[in-house]
């Protein structure tokens, strides 16, 4: 399925790729949490999103909502499998759909702990698990595609999102995902809430600048 008009890029996807190579390599392997709360969003919108995250997204939920993932993955074009975190909170794997399981590794919930995310950079470079909450996936994985090139703006990019992230009230938590599910104007938010916007914004100028491979 085609990206919602309110997510389709400015620029083309190679626009900002430098000619040369790498300065940094990236070890971690990045997964989304979607709790059962987004079910009330629509599966189709759902997955759809996951669809601009990763055509084939890597995704730590509840049975009932893998199950409704999985229903709605053909539509969304998307080859999602799933995260199952072991005994030892600190330590996951990737359990494929065709049943074999990935070795462990290392498991970082951002998602759950947010103070993690100011050593985000730091964990990139671990064979490691990093879990984004559905909020903040789009900036984490945008910095994760600058880092490699440039570790300072993407630190900087890193400090934009943390500093925004901290002003955020449930309310702005509320206006953003109804922006991001298109029941809210984008073009409306600033009036609406100024630390909202500054959230949207650098969303918005990370996600349509720096595209990943697969966009």
């Amino acid at each position: 399925m085609s990206m919602p008009e309110r997510y389709h890029p400015e620029c083309p996807p190679d626009a900002h790729k430098v000619i040369r190579p790498p300065e940094k390599e990236v070890f971690a392997t990045l997964c989304v949490y979607v709790p059962d709360s987004e079910e009330a969003n629509g599966m189709d919108n759902v997955t759809d999103i996951l669809s601009m995250m990763n055509k084939k997204p890597l995704i730590l939920c509840s049975e009932k909502m893998k199950e409704l993932i999985l229903k709605n993955s053909e539509q969304a074009e998307i080859k999602p499998e799933f995260i199952r975190i072991h005994d030892d909170q600190s330590k996951a794997s990737i359990a494929y759909t065709d049943g074999a399981v990935g070795p462990s590794l290392d498991f970082y919930n951002i998602a759950e702990n947010r103070e993690l995310a100011k050593d985000f950079l730091q964990l990139l470079q671990k064979k490691c698990l990093i879990c984004l909450d559905t909020l903040s996936m789009f900036i984490l994985r945008s910095i994760s595609t600058v880092y490699p090139w440039d570790e300072l703006l993407a630190n900087q990019f890193l400090g934009q999102y943390t500093a925004a992230l901290k002003d955020l009230t449930e309310s702005d938590i509320k206006l953003l995902t109804d922006v991001r599910y298109g029941r809210f104007d984008a073009l409306k938010v600033e009036e609406e809430s100024k630390t909202a916007y500054k959230f949207l914004r650098l969303e918005r100028k990370l996600f349509l600048q720096y595209p990943t491979e697969d966009d």
